[in-house]
């Protein structure tokens, strides 16, 4: 009983020296929250490859976000990517982001004629270019932390799952991923 009556006595204190003059509780200080955040891998310019968005808030739930990337192994392939993401905290552009995603790829690809290519080597003229464009539709999971006093730096990573909606060169699904640094921006 004497423990409780001295946190009392110790806790009704400190709860008026919370609140203002006027009887209400004083708010704590908040950061003003970015709206727009552009990001893009560091690593991936390294082996000639490249991820970038664009990404911004419409609601304190829901972001609207651009995205693209440009990969070249034997062929070359290009993805363009409209989103929009759910954030199921009401915290947009920071914390868990669920998307849904509608885009188009484009895949070039390079085909030789194997005797010119073995007398002369490839690649060489009168070799047949083929570019096939296809729709997309995805879905990623990721998590996003807006770091630093004035939240300006955007770190994310994520993973998904993409399907083109054509047949013939473009894989059926592809599995997606996501790491990103970026600056945020906008209040």
């Amino acid at each position: 009983m004497v423990r409780s009556l001295t946190a009392l006595a110790v806790l009704i204190p400190g709860l008026a020296l919370a609140q203002s003059p006027s009887g209400t509780a004083t708010p704590a200080p908040s950061v003003a929250r970015p709206t727009t955040v552009i990001s893009v891998n560091p690593f991936l310019p390294l082996a000639g490859y490249f991820q970038g968005e664009f990404e911004r808030r419409v609601q304190d739930n829901l972001a609207f976000a651009v995205g693209a990337s440009h990969v070249e192994y034997d062929e070359r392939t290009t993805n363009i990517d409209a989103k929009l993401r759910f954030y199921p905290q009401e915290r947009a552009l920071s914390g868990l982001g669920l998307a849904a995603g509608l885009g188009v790829g484009f895949l070039r690809e390079t085909t030789y004629n194997e005797v010119t290519c073995l007398a002369i080597g490839c690649p060489v003229p009168g070799s047949t270019v083929n570019t096939t464009v296809a729709p997309a539709i995805s879905i990623e999971a990721h998590y996003q932390w807006l770091l630093g006093r004035s939240r300006n730096t955007a770190v994310g990573f994520g993973f998904g799952g993409k399907r083109y909606l054509a047949s013939g060169t473009f894989p059926e699904f592809v599995p997606t991923g996501r790491l990103t640094i970026g600056y945020a921006f906008g209040r």
